[in-house]
């Protein structure tokens, strides 16, 4: 698989939690799973791609009023079942 490290024009904080996620599922069926090596290196192309997906959104929304409580508590949960320590930061500052 080609990785994409270029945010997309509109990115999304949402979209690049939930890319995060399925590029750690795809390394735990790399890990516990699959022999195949294909399985880690895709995993690991999707989590870069998330990763600058948030931060290029992040960009976008600096300045912009954020500050809800419940969905810091969520953002900063989902991070730490993940371990995504960008989202347990982000859902600690929006707090």
């Amino acid at each position: 698989m080609a990785s994409n490290q270029n945010p997309p024009e509109n990115p999304s904080m949402l979209h690049g939690h939930a890319a995060f996620v399925a590029g750690a599922a795809k390394e735990a069926v790399g890990n516990y799973v699959s022999s195949d090596p294909s399985w880690k290196t895709s995993a690991s192309e999707t989590k870069d791609a998330a990763v600058a997906e948030m931060r290029a959104a992040k960009a976008q929304s600096e300045g912009q009023p954020g500050k809800n409580e419940t969905m810091g508590k969520v953002e900063e949960k989902l991070g730490g079942a993940v371990g995504c320590e960008g989202m347990v930061g982000e859902g600690k500052e929006r707090q």
